[in-house]
């Protein structure tokens, strides 16, 4: 056999063996970093444990090396830190992130974004707006729910222009957001009224409508712009719109609509209209501004007789209350102290009720809301006799 055959099972061997020291030697340092880790995380819970979150959380954060698969690791430690209401910790977790520097870009943006959210949680909102509208310069796969955000944050800073700015952007890409830029037009609208600009409210308030069409609160504001401007039949434009829009908001309008009627001399006109309603669309306001009307015109039972027979498919405390009412004069002795006590309940009940309910949330309110003050949705605000008012148990005869 010759030297070189010799050779080739020492070369085989000699590779064998690196192989099987490299292995070994990898299990080697694998341990070892396993076992500093896990030590790391021990003293990470055990500051925990002690009450000394400060200390947790820096040993926590840097027991984990800055990688793709540690990074959402860390992203859960700080979505439970801001969860929390940590934000200071929330804030070191994501900086210490982004001061790695060997970052993708990815997963660099999911950072940026997450650092935002907490600086917005925390009330800073110049640092959050900062890193939201880099995100939307530069249309990074985060831009949609930048805007979103920046939408949310200039709404709690009431800034309607800039709201209204981003949303314009963001309702090309989410259309659902269209109803919303609408309440932001009459927000600026009802400030303009305030201040007497009222060719600047009627403006913002027709681009509220190219917003969205149904936007009742835009034809309620338009109809009160108009009426204390004087211009009555262009009121009573807005407020018809409104009812085709939604009759239940309508119903906040009806003394308006009859101011309207008044100031234009047209009585009969309000009472055919009324009328109308209370058969196409019945409700307890409409039906009691109706009698109302009826009262000069048949006296005092008819009224009260026409409100009964309402009261008998829709039963409501205000319509018990207005009856009563209407009775009371025409009482005497033991019939009228029924009628006394009567009224001092359905006082008292009228009294403890809420008006509103938001029908999201259930938030109940005295006073009407653009925008629930508990789920901050806008427009879910309802007058609470709404559902009872459903015109489902069919039109009310007006009086013979």
């Amino acid at each position: 056999m010759t030297p070189d055959v010799w050779l080739w099972p020492l070369f085989f061997v000699a590779i064998a063996t690196g192989y099987a020291l490299g292995r070994y030697e990898g299990r080697r340092r694998q341990r070892k970093r396993m076992t500093g880790l896990s030590r790391d995380y021990v003293r990470g819970l055990n500051f925990l444990l002690n009450e000394q979150p400060d200390q947790a959380v820096e040993t926590l954060v840097n027991s984990l090396e800055v990688g793709e698969h540690t990074l959402e690791t860390h992203l859960a430690l700080g979505r439970l830190f801001r969860k929390r209401g940590e934000l200071d910790r929330a804030t070191r977790v994501h900086q210490h992130l982004l001061a790695a520097g060997s970052l993708p870009v990815d997963a660099r943006e999911d950072v940026e974004l997450e650092l935002a959210c907490d600086y917005m949680a925390g009330g800073l909102f110049d640092r959050a707006e900062m890193i939201f509208q880099r995100m939307v310069e530069r249309d990074s796969r985060h831009s949609v729910t930048a805007m979103h955000k920046l939408l949310s944050l200039f709404e709690q800073e009431r800034d309607w222009n800039n709201a209204l700015a981003i949303g314009e952007k963001l309702v090309r890409r989410d259309d659902s957001v269209a109803p919303v830029l609408a309440h932001y037009c009459c927000e600026l609208a009802a400030g303009m009224t305030r201040d007497d600009e009222r060719n600047a409210a009627r403006r913002t308030l027709r681009r509220a409508l190219t917003f969205d069409p149904q936007c009742a609160r835009a034809s309620f504001l338009q109809g009160r712009l108009e009426l204390n401007a004087g211009n009555p039949e262009n009121a009573l434009r807005a407020f018809e719109r409104l009812y085709e829009q939604d009759a239940v908001l309508f119903d906040e309008a009806l003394d308006d609509v009859a101011a309207c009627y008044d100031e234009l001399d047209r009585e009969s006109d309000l009472v055919e209209f009324l009328t109308r309603c209370s058969v196409e669309r019945p409700s307890t306001g409409v039906i009691l501004k109706l009698a109302e009307r009826l009262r000069a015109r048949y006296g005092e039972r008819q009224a009260s007789l026409f409100i009964a027979q309402y009261m008998k498919a829709h039963p409501s405390v205000r319509g018990l209350q207005r009856i009563v009412e209407m009775n009371l004069d025409d009482t005497e002795g033991q019939t009228r102290e029924h009628l006394d006590i009567l009224q001092r309940l359905t006082d008292r009940l009228l009294a403890e009720q809420s008006s509103y309910q938001c029908h999201a949330c259930g938030f109940e309110a005295r006073s009407l809301h653009w925008q629930c003050p508990g789920c901050k949705q806008w427009g879910t605000v309802r007058p609470a006799e709404a559902q009872a008012d459903s015109p489902a148990h069919g039109p009310i005869a007006g009086p013979e």
